[in-house]
């Protein structure tokens, strides 16, 4: 009985070594593999933006008049002397502004809508038909009412970017409310739990990646609407500039405010995942029924 103790405890320490060290190669592996992912994808983005740039480079003056679409270099051209001559920043500040404040405002309203139609189920019966209506007007038609009733300076076009932004989200977050397992919230109900621990352990975590999916598609929303503003009445803005350009038939610089806008919103799209990373995990660990003790 002795001599089997220890061997049993030298067994033990011996299985727990083996489990570390296949641990430690799958946790290897794994950052590996994702590496090799990463590299994956940006290298097929570099490929596919480089083969971009060439088939416009080559159909410019070929297949299609270089002045109806420019070509790269004189976009980029356009875009240095934009930057070198102090007239981009202006322009990108104000629809920066814009966008931020009509994306805040709009992703703010959706969770605040759709939050109390998860406490008040009945709520969303009796709203549904009405936002439907209210989403099924196109938005750009609405542009023009927005300039007349709040006039030509930031608001019409902070509430056209919030108004595009506001269903994006709202249709997201009420997707994830309704995709909740009911079979957690009775688990959590038999724990005890009350309707504001099924709320916060379940449901409002069950829908947090359904959140951060709305918040990413509603980056490009949000510039819309806030173009859509600048190009009916405006005298800054990246819409503006557009505009104006093109008015001018200066192509090169139209492109070129295009391209600010595309990086604008990848760069909003890129911390949106970053801070979703950080968040989700957590998130899904509070969704776990088990954690609603």
């Amino acid at each position: 009985m002795t001599q089997a103790a220890p061997q049993a405890l030298t067994a033990t320490a011996g299985n727990s070594s083996v489990e570390r060290v296949l641990h430690d190669q799958a946790v290897r592996e794994t950052r590996r593999q994702g590496l090799i992912e990463h590299a994956a994808v940006a290298v097929g983005r570099a490929v596919l933006i480089g083969a971009i740039l060439g088939l416009w480079a080559y159909a410019a003056g070929r297949w299609v008049d270089s002045q109806a679409i420019s070509d790269p270099a004189a976009v980029l051209h356009a875009l240095y002397d934009l930057v070198t001559t102090g007239r981009l920043w202006p322009d990108l500040w104000q629809t920066v502004f814009e966008v931020l404040a009509g994306y805040a405002f709009g992703a703010l309203a959706a969770v605040l809508v759709a939050s109390l139609f998860a406490i008040f189920p009945t709520m969303e019966e009796a709203l549904r038909p009405f936002l439907i209506a209210v989403y099924s007007i196109p938005k750009v038609a609405l542009a023009p009412l927005m300039i007349m009733w709040f006039g030509l300076g930031n608001a019409p076009k902070i509430i056209l970017a919030g108004g595009f932004v506001f269903f994006i989200v709202f249709m997201n977050v009420v997707s994830g409310i309704q995709s909740v397992n009911r079979n957690h919230i009775n688990i959590v109900r038999v724990m005890g739990g009350t309707r504001v621990t099924v709320l916060r352990k379940i449901v409002f975590p069950t829908a947090i990646p359904f959140l951060f999916l709305g918040l990413r598609l509603a980056i490009p929303e949000a510039m819309i609407g806030a173009v859509i503003g600048e190009f009916i009445a405006a005298s800054r803005g990246l819409g503006f500039l557009i505009y104006s350009a093109s008015n001018e038939l200066n192509i090169a610089v139209s492109m070129a405010a295009l391209v600010v806008l595309v990086f604008v919103v990848a760069i909003g799209d890129v911390l949106i995942g970053l801070l979703e990373r950080v968040w989700l995990p957590r998130q899904l660990q509070q969704a776990d029924p088990r954690a609603a003790r």
